[in-house]
């Protein structure tokens, strides 16, 4: 009896002690699992935007995991150079993070660092906003969805001329191949909505990524003055089902921006539906009104 007693307690013992390492693994996993989710952020500043990659993560382990990085050599890759978005060190960074934390922690990653530098967007080097583009496509093709917030980041992303006499100027230095291009009126249909807008003008950058909507005044539609009509950047550039799983899809469920009081397909279809009734009203308006302007009614306008 005595000796199935001591069997006993021994038994007891090696339960608990197991116990309390596995939570002390799981503890330990969690720091490394948010460290590694957060490593590759660039400069000691991004981590005061930190809530942008895991907004449900426990702040007493962010603070944790600030500690750890500050104190761990393997992390002294957090230095304060800038890296220029899109630049070939650039794409080998996220890159880097994709493959060592995730597809999604690296797109995390460029959402702060064009909260940051966005701006480089407007006057950086063509090569460098392809592969960028590149970069960002490719990373939504790899996480297999765009969730909400990653759909909203895409009006961030759009990069349009301010006006639309700045538009046909810039088309005129342009090559043939490098031209913005006017959609059909049958293309721009989720554009067209409310009043006169069957005179608002679409086009798509040469690229298919850029959208850019004027209204009959010339002025570009954006989320601060037509969240409903303005365009948006395209994800899914490389086939029709990409660009209808990582684009269509997610518009007819958020609408185009956050404020847009247009959202679900329900309302989106009523409102087009409204929008095609009102252009048929007008049809041969919008056809000399497009015919005056560029001498066609779609395709690469100078």
């Amino acid at each position: 009896m005595f000796k199935k007693l001591i069997l006993f307690i021994i038994i007891a013992s090696v339960v608990v002690s197991l116990s309390v390492y596995n939570r002390k693994l799981q503890s330990s996993t969690n720091i490394v699992t948010a460290s590694a989710k957060i490593s590759k952020i660039k400069t000691s500043n991004h981590f005061n935007e930190i809530r942008t990659i895991q907004t449900n993560t426990d702040r007493k382990l962010i603070k944790s995991v600030r500690q750890l990085v500050k104190g761990d050599n393997q992390y002294d890759f957090l230095s304060t150079m800038h890296l220029i978005l899109g630049s070939v060190e650039y794409v080998k960074d996220i890159q880097n993070i994709a493959k060592g934390y995730g597809n999604r922690n690296a797109f995390s990653a460029i959402m702060i660092d064009v909260d940051k530098n966005g701006n480089e967007l407007d006057n950086n080097d063509q090569n460098n906003i392809s592969r960028f583009k590149d970069l960002v496509s490719s990373l939504i093709y790899k996480i297999g969805y765009v969730d909400k917030q990653m759909h909203y980041f895409k009006n961030k992303l759009n990069r349009t001329p301010d006006t639309l006499k700045e538009l046909i100027s810039l088309n005129k230095t342009y090559s043939v191949n490098k031209r913005w291009i006017l959609l059909s009126v049958a293309g721009s249909g989720y554009h067209m909505q409310g009043s006169d807008g069957e005179y608002n003008l679409k086009f798509e950058s040469y690229d298919y990524h850029d959208e850019a909507v004027y209204n009959e005044k010339g002025i570009l539609l954006t989320e601060n003055n037509d969240p409903i009509n303005m365009g948006a950047y395209n994800y899914g550039v490389f086939s029709i089902n990409a660009h209808k799983k990582f684009d269509q899809m997610p518009y007819l469920m958020w609408g185009n921006a956050e404020n847009s009081h247009e959202k679900g397909i329900y309302d989106i279809n009523k409102g087009v539906k409204l929008g095609l009734i009102n252009y048929k009203k007008h049809a041969a308006s919008v056809y000399l009104y497009r015919q005056n302007l560029f001498g066609m009614q779609q395709g690469r306008v100078i």
